[in-house]
C-alpha cells in the first residue's frame, strides 16, 4: 500500500513543480481574476438599460399634471436628452439615432372627459429586447403616474363640487321634513318638483366624480360608498315619485321619511369625502418596502460570488483538460504503461495536486475580495469544503475533456464550450427557470450551478448551503471520474497495441 502512494506522491509533485516552475501562471491565476472583478466593480453603472428618450410635451401643457414634475419621473429611469412641443421634431431626432425612444403626450383634451381614451404615445426602433422591455415597463408607470395627476385634480374638484352639493341638500332634507309632517294635495306637485331637482343635483355630482369602476379597483372607501350612497338615494326617488302617484298618505309619508335618511346618510358620506386628502381617493393604497435584512447588497458585491464560482470551475477545468493529452502527444504513455504504474496513481496524483492549486487560489481569491466590500464566508470550514468539492468536480470534468480529446486544440475548444455554457445555463446572469427543461439536464451537469448557490449561502445569505449543493458537487465529480477511469484505462492498455 506504501508503494502505491509514493507512485501517487511522484505524479502529484510532478504537477506540483510544473506549475511552480510558470510564475507568470502563478500571478494569473489570483491576480488576473481579481483585477477584471476589481476593473468591473470601479466600472460598473447599472444593471438597466441605457436608453434615451425625447419628451414631446404639449405647448399649453396638460391641466392637472405638472411638467416639472414629469420630467423629473421621466428623467430616473431615462437619459432625457429634452423636452420639445413638436413631434416632427422628436421623429427626426429617432430616425437620425439621436434618441432610442420617443414619448409624445396628448393635448389638454388629456383631461377633459372625452369618450375616447387618449393616448400616450411611446415610439422607439430599438433592437434590443432587454432594451424594449425596459422602455415598455417604465412607460406603464409614467402613465400611471400622470393618470394619477388627472385623477388627483378630479377628485379636488368633486370635493368642491360635493361640498356645493351639500348645501342644497340640507335645502331639499328640510323640505321633505317639512312634507312628512303635513302633506297634502297641493304640495304633491312640488314635490314631484323637488324629486327631479334633485335627481339633477345628484347627476351633476356622479358627473364630477371619478368613476365607480375605479373606485372600487383602488378600493378607495369613502369614493365607492359615495357612489353607492347616490344609488340608494336615487332609487328612493323613484320610489317616492311612485308612491305619490298613489292616494294612500301612509304609503307617502313612509317613503317621504325614508328619502330624509338617505339624504341625512348622503351627506354624512359627503362630509367624509370632503375631508379626505384627494391623493388618498384616487390612490388610497401606499406602498412600504422594508429589506429585513436592512438593504441588498451592491451590484459588485452580489455578483463575487458567482464570478469566484466561474474561475475556479475554468481554472480547474483548463489545467486539467490539457494534461492528459500533453503526456499522450508527448509519448509518456509508453513510459508510464511499461512500468509498473497504474493509471489511478497517474490519476489520482495529478488531481490531488490540480485541486491543492485550484483550492489555494480560491482561498486567496476570497481573502483579496474582501477588499472589494465582499463579505467573509459565515462558515469558513463548510466554506473550505465547498471550495475542495468545486475544485474536485470541475478537476474531473477537465480530465473528462482531456480523456476524449485528440489534440490541444480540441481540448481547448471544448473548454471554451464549457466556459459559455456555464455562462448562460448556470444562472450566473439568467435565471434558470426562465428556461425550457432542456436546458436545467445542462445545468444540472456543471459543477458552477451548485457552487454559485452554494457561495451565495455562505458570503452572502450567512447560512448552510441546501444538501443538494453538495450532493450536487459530489455526484458530478463522481460521475466525471468514473467515466475519465472506464475511458483512460482502455487507451493506456491499449496503448502499446
Amino acid at each position: 500500500m506504501s508503494a502505491y502512494f509514493v507512485k501517487v506522491f511522484s505524479f502529484f509533485m510532478k504537477e506540483i513543480h510544473d506549475v511552480r516552475r510558470q510564475p507568470r501562471l502563478l500571478v494569473s491565476l489570483v491576480g488576473g481574476p481579481l483585477l477584471v472583478l476589481a476593473a468591473f466593480g470601479a466600472t460598473f453603472r447599472s444593471a438597466n438599460p441605457y436608453v434615451s428618450t425625447v419628451l414631446v410635451w404639449p405647448q399649453g401643457g396638460v391641466p392637472g399634471v405638472d411638467q416639472e414634475q414629469a420630467v423629473e419621473f421621466i428623467g430616473q429611469n431615462f437619459n432625457l436628452v429634452g423636452v420639445v412641443n413638436d413631434s416632427e421634431e422628436a421623429l427626426e431626432m429617432l430616425n437620425s439615432g439621436q434618441v432610442d425612444s420617443v414619448q409624445i403626450v396628448p393635448q389638454a383634451e388629456l383631461a377633459s372627459g372625452e369618450k375616447t381614451r387618449p393616448e400616450i404615445q411611446v415610439l422607439s426602433r430599438t433592437v434590443d429586447p432587454q432594451a424594449e422591455a425596459w422602455i415598455r415597463s417604465i412607460a406603464f408607470g409614467e402613465m400611471n403616474f400622470i393618470n394619477q395627476q388627472l385623477l388627483t385634480q378630479e377628485a379636488e374638484q368633486a370635493k368642491d363640487k360635493a361640498q356645493d352639493i351639500d348645501g342644497s341638500l340640507a335645502g331639499y332634507q328640510s323640505d321633505f321634513e317639512d312634507l312628512q309632517q303635513n302633506l297634502d294635495e297641493m304640495d304633491i306637485e312640488r314635490t314631484r318638483q323637488d324629486i327631479q331637482d334633485l335627481r339633477h343635483l345628484l347627476n351633476d355630482l356622479l358627473a364630477i366624480l371619478p368613476p365607480e369602476s375605479l373606485a372600487q379597483a383602488n378600493l378607495s372607501p369613502e369614493l365607492s360608498k359615495l357612489h353607492r350612497d347616490i344609488d340608494i338615494l336615487q332609487d328612493d326617488l323613484d320610489e317616492l315619485e311612485q308612491a305619490l302617484d298613489r292616494v294612500e298618505l301612509e304609503t307617502q309619508t313612509d317613503r317621504l321619511a325614508s328619502t330624509v335618511s338617505e339624504i341625512k346618510e348622503l351627506r354624512a358620506t359627503i362630509e367624509v369625502f370632503v375631508s379626505v386628502p384627494s391623493e388618498n381617493i384616487v390612490s388610497p393604497v401606499k406602498e412600504s418596502y422594508t429589506n429585513l435584512r436592512g438593504s441588498a447588497y451592491s451590484l459588485v458585491v452580489f455578483y463575487a460570488p458567482a464570478v469566484l464560482a466561474l474561475l475556479i470551475q475554468q481554472l480547474a477545468i483548463t489545467l486539467a483538460s490539457l494534461s492528459l493529452v500533453r503526456e499522450r502527444q508527448m509519448g509518456s504513455f509508453e513510459m508510464f504503461r511499461v512500468s509498473p504504474l497504474r493509471f489511478s496513481q497517474i490519476l489520482l496524483g495529478k488531481s490531488l495536486a490540480y485541486i491543492l492549486y485550484v483550492t489555494l487560489s480560491g482561498v486567496v481569491l476570497t481573502a483579496l475580495m474582501t477588499l472589494l466590500g465582499v463579505p467573509v464566508p459565515a462558515s469558513p470550514l463548510q466554506y473550505l469544503v465547498m471550495l475542495v468539492l468545486l475544485a474536485t468536480a470541475a478537476v474531473g470534468v477537465g480530465f473528462l475533456i482531456s480523456a476524449v480529446s485528440r489534440t490541444d486544440s480540441q481540448a481547448i475548444q471544448t473548454t471554451m464550450l464549457i466556459l459559455l455554457l456555464s455562462i448562460f445555463f448556470t444562472g450566473f446572469f439568467l435565471p434558470i427557470a426562465g428556461f425550457l427543461w432542456p436546458a436545467w439536464i445542462l445545468a444540472l451537469l456543471l459543477p458552477m450551478t451548485y457552487a454559485i448557490r452554494g457561495f451565495q449561502d455562505l458570503i452572502l445569505s450567512g447560512i448552510s448551503p441546501l444538501f443538494v449543493v453538495w450532493i450536487g458537487l459530489v455526484f458530478i465529480a463522481l460521475l466525471s471520474y468514473s467515466l475519465v477511469a472506464l475511458i483512460m484505462r482502455r487507451q493506456y492498455r491499449q496503448v502499446l497495441d
